[in-house]
């Protein structure tokens, strides 16, 4: 009996960190205000980290420490029935979890990898791109992949691509965060890994900048980005901190690129229909979604992976979405666990397929918190090429 309460508690641990984790997964995907998220986060850790020693101590004053799995769960009480709730959520959500793994670990059909390569930004620079205690702390922590940078690259085969968009390719960009905590040399060498794919539209999808005082890196940084068609940019949740959204937007487009907050363009006499959509953050959606002209390829530049349903909805063939890092520490086997979204780590990083759309999902190309664990930062070339007839 002992071996099935241990079980059972085990269980109910499990299903109650998965509950509270969940919730705050998605209390952070609400939109609302950063100070209102982060004062009720504090209660759903507070619950987190106190629930299960006081049903513990409930569960043992009440039927006086019995290791008896069948008296204490019977028992009629509050404490007794979160156990018995948590030890089943825990079941239901190992499947869902099951679910989730298979599509972290795969590509939807019609991407194919072409190249990739890690470049440790640490070791090609003569310094180390930070000094802020608590990132040269972090970089003493084991298996931290901060400074790694993953560049890979794709094909995607896609019904409907219009022939003179065969072989277009697209740079995704996202979360470059700039703040204290990472130094310029970091982002000049994103600048030139970058301009070494030679692409013909690059995409940043938010999170450009924490700080109102690095709003002045992206002249020498972003504005050196470069390529044939066109350059576009959305903001996200973290570029409200500058608290100068507008100074951030000029300063973008001064750098030469386009700002698709809320509106859609052509790209040049191409059949290429490019949109942005910044909600919750910022309210307005592209105006206008129906005029899009229905011989063009749609592609849109969201912050978020939970607009992919918005997408869909609206006939976009390639959505690009940021913000959730990938969960930013993957545990093995376990994968991800924080992630900012309301379908939790479900849409963490990667491709997903919600027909007619194909989503990317980057784990950002830098970061906030100073630490990754088997998720490396990100750049991304994806390549179009129209899928095979009948594909």
């Amino acid at each position: 009996m002992l071996v099935v309460t241990i079980a059972v508690v085990l269980l109910a641990l499990v299903g109650h960190a998965a509950i509270w984790i969940g919730i705050n997964n998605r209390w952070h995907a609400t939109g609302l205000s950063r100070g209102l998220v982060k004062t009720v986060s504090l209660a759903f850790y507070a619950a987190l980290v106190g629930l299960p020693p006081l049903v513990a101590w409930r569960i043992a004053a009440a039927t006086e420490s019995s290791w008896q799995v069948r008296q204490w769960l019977t028992h009629p009480s509050a404490a007794a029935a979160y156990t018995v709730f948590c030890a089943a959520y825990a079941c239901v959500h190992a499947l869902i979890w099951l679910r989730d793994r298979r599509r972290l670990s795969g590509h939807p059909p019609g991407v194919r990898p072409t190249a990739d390569r890690i470049v440790d930004v640490a070791r090609e620079l003569p310094a180390l791109p930070t000094s802020h205690p608590r990132t040269r702390f972090f970089c003493l922590v084991p298996f931290n992949q901060i400074w790694q940078l993953h560049v890979s690259q794709f094909e995607l085969e896609l019904p409907g691509l219009p022939p003179e968009l065969e072989g277009l390719s697209l740079v995704h960009l996202s979360d470059f965060h700039f703040s204290r905590r990472i130094d310029r040399p970091y982002f000049d060498e994103v600048v030139r890994l970058t301009n070494e794919l030679s692409a013909d539209v690059i995409a940043l999808t938010g999170d450009i900048c924490d700080r109102r005082d690095r709003i002045g890196w992206i002249p020498e940084t972003v504005a050196r980005l470069e390529a044939r068609l066109g350059r576009f940019f959305i903001l996200g949740n973290h570029d409200l901190r500058t608290r100068d959204v507008a100074r951030l937007r000029s300063a973008m487009g001064e750098a030469g690129f386009v700002d698709l907050a809320g509106r859609w363009q052509r790209v040049g006499d191409k059949p290429l229909v490019v949109a942005g959509n910044e909600r919750p953050w910022f309210k307005t959606e592209p105006a206008e979604i129906d005029a899009l002209p229905h011989d063009a390829f749609r592609l849109l530049l969201a912050h978020t992976p939970d607009q992919l349903r918005w997408a869909s909805r609206h006939g976009f063939d390639l959505m690009l979405a940021g913000h959730t890092h990938g969960g930013q520490v993957r545990f093995p086997v376990i994968g991800p666990i924080v992630c900012p979204s309301l379908h939790g780590t479900k849409y963490a990083c990667g491709f997903f397929h919600a027909p007619p759309t194909l989503m990317h999902v980057s784990r950002g190309t830098a970061s906030l918190f100073p630490y990754r664990l088997n998720c490396r930062p990100e750049i991304t070339k994806l390549v179009l090429r129209r899928a095979p007839q009948g594909g």
